[in-house]
């Protein structure tokens, strides 16, 4: 059996402009562009073998959900430096999700905030803790 696990994954998502998408996931988020697929669709690297590519659809939609999520080891200087570069942070008021006043939400020893990019595609970053998995 073909253990997926250990292959090289690539993320998509789908961008409405390319060169909009391109400028923010590259210039604001500083994803290096590896290039382009065979059908053109742009990759950026990320950890690894790991990419993210960037499929142009003009009805491109979001799902309402985060799309992509980095770990990052201090979430309130990585949001500086984002927001450096024009990120604006989300709030968010739920049940079980409310951010502060610095669009950070804490549970235990986990910090977490998101971003949208230029489509509405929803980025996370974290820092701390473990994510457990009930299966």
């Amino acid at each position: 059996m073909t253990n997926l696990a250990t292959r090289p994954t690539t993320t998509i998502l789908t961008v409405a402009d390319e060169a909009r998408a391109r400028n923010f996931y590259e210039g604001a988020l500083g994803l290096p562009v590896r290039g382009k697929d065979p059908t053109g669709m742009t990759i950026l690297g990320l950890e690894g073998s790991a990419s993210l590519g960037l499929m142009v659809d003009p009805k491109a939609v979001h799902s309402g959900h985060a799309a992509l999520t980095f770990e990052v080891d201090d979430l309130e200087s990585a949001m500086a430096d984002l927001e450096g570069h024009g990120v604006h942070f989300e709030d968010y008021d739920l049940p079980d999700i409310k951010t502060d006043d610095h669009h950070i939400w804490t549970k235990g020893g986990d910090k977490t905030s998101w971003f949208a990019d230029p489509d509405g595609n929803i980025i996370c970053l974290h820092q701390g803790g473990v994510i457990e998995y009930n299966m």
